[in-house]
């Protein structure tokens, strides 16, 4: 009985040797350009040693590469992830593959893992936007904690008035609120009014705090000048000129004085390389133009830097008198207060001392008695963590 063709062509199949596979060129090409490539960051890494990225702005201390086996002989899995996170800090090309990333996101979603790219080469910082303001107006929505908030500052401003100092407040606030047309509109939006602004208005009302009213001097100077820096997120110094002025001018006031202030707004545009910009980390980003103050004044005092965390200051002037300066001052502020700084506001004072900012401002009271006869007390808007110390 013969068999069936598919039953022959079966058993031919079966019977016919093998052919090895042959593999084409151009897979072999493709696979050994592949492994080239990836070994270009290996031999950048090498070539580098343990140098890291310059030109990008960490958020953390980098792994160092390790030098030394550490533990026992057998301690494999230590050692390796320390060679692990050494070598993924400092791999080599690490900066333009992350610009490269950063890059991507501008163009694709206007976005980056720090940095929202807003219209006219404005950037405002991610962790400002999505957890630092938000928290502010979380603590600041719910009535009993914004009551809290206030009695702490009033707080303050008694003791410091039971030992014989004057408080000057001022609130400053997010460049949010004054580029609303540029921020992208996927940015976290703030209600307005928003909580801060309804607890500013009511510092406002309050004579005991002599506030200075921080949102009028902006509002007043936009248009002017730059009232903060598109690639920053803090105001301009001459934005902190105008602050610095007005509290002058305040505590010369209640001296019984006329206008105290003397430094006149001149400036200036150069090469300004943000903090957002920085952050940024893409691969178009160029430095940009951004105001500068242009000092036509000279200093008057000698400036001594302390030992903020052994003593609660981190800077004292010299006491220089007769010359029709204000009282000694002191100021309590963060890296706002740093631009009325270079605006020059301890020149128009005896002494100036510059508090630690790291400190808490319901501490600061003990600490200046009988140093100051003034106290300039600044806290921004995004500061959820001293809003809170004020409340408890």
């Amino acid at each position: 009985m013969s068999s069936s063709p598919l039953a022959q062509t079966a058993a031919a199949a079966v019977a016919r040797p093998a052919r090895p596979r042959r593999l084409r060129p151009f897979r072999v090409l493709f696979v050994l350009l592949i492994f080239a490539v990836s070994l270009i960051p290996a031999i950048a890494t090498i070539d580098n040693g343990a140098k890291s990225a310059p030109d990008l702005v960490e958020m953390r201390p980098l792994a160092p590469l390790p030098t030394h086996w550490e533990g026992r002989w057998y301690d494999f899995d230590k050692n390796y992830r320390n060679f692990e996170k050494g070598y993924s800090d400092h791999l080599g090309l690490r900066s333009l593959m992350i610009r490269t990333k950063n890059e991507l996101d501008l163009r694709l979603f206007h976005t980056s893992r720090r940095v929202y790219f807003g219209k006219q080469g404005e950037m405002y910082g991610r962790s400002i936007s999505d957890i630092e303001l938000p928290a502010t107006e979380t603590l600041l929505a719910v009535p009993t904690n914004a009551e809290l908030v206030y009695q702490g500052m009033a707080k303050v401003a008694a003791q410091l008035k039971a030992q014989g100092t004057t408080m000057i407040l001022m609130t400053p606030m997010s460049k949010q609120y004054f580029t609303q047309d540029r921020i992208p509109f996927f940015l976290p939006r703030i209600q307005q009014p928003s909580h801060f602004m309804q607890l500013y208005r009511r510092f406002e009302q309050t004579p005991e705090f002599h506030f200075v009213d921080v949102y009028g001097i902006l509002a007043a100077s936009q248009g002017k000048f730059p009232i903060f820096y598109r690639q920053d997120f803090h105001w301009t110094d001459l934005t902190a000129l105008k602050v610095a002025e007005q509290a002058t001018n305040r505590i010369a006031s209640l001296e019984g004085r006329g206008p105290a202030w003397s430094h006149p707004l001149a400036y200036h545009t150069e090469a300004f390389d943000g903090s957002e910009a920085r952050f940024a980390a893409v691969l178009s980003n160029g430095v940009q133009m951004e105001p500068q103050l242009t000092k036509t004044w000279q200093d008057v005092h000698q400036v001594q830097t302390m030992d903020a965390r052994k003593t609660g200051f981190e800077s004292i002037t010299d006491t220089v008198g007769g010359r029709g300066l204000l009282p000694a001052t002191c100021l309590f502020g963060n890296s706002f207060s740093d631009g009325m700084m270079r605006a020059g506001l301890a020149d128009h004072f005896e002494q100036f001392i510059r508090l630690d900012r790291a400190m808490m401002l319901k501490d600061t009271p003990p600490l200046i008695r009988g140093r100051c006869k003034y106290m300039i007390v600044q806290v921004l808007d995004n500061s959820a963590g001293a809003w809170l110390s004020l409340a408890e």
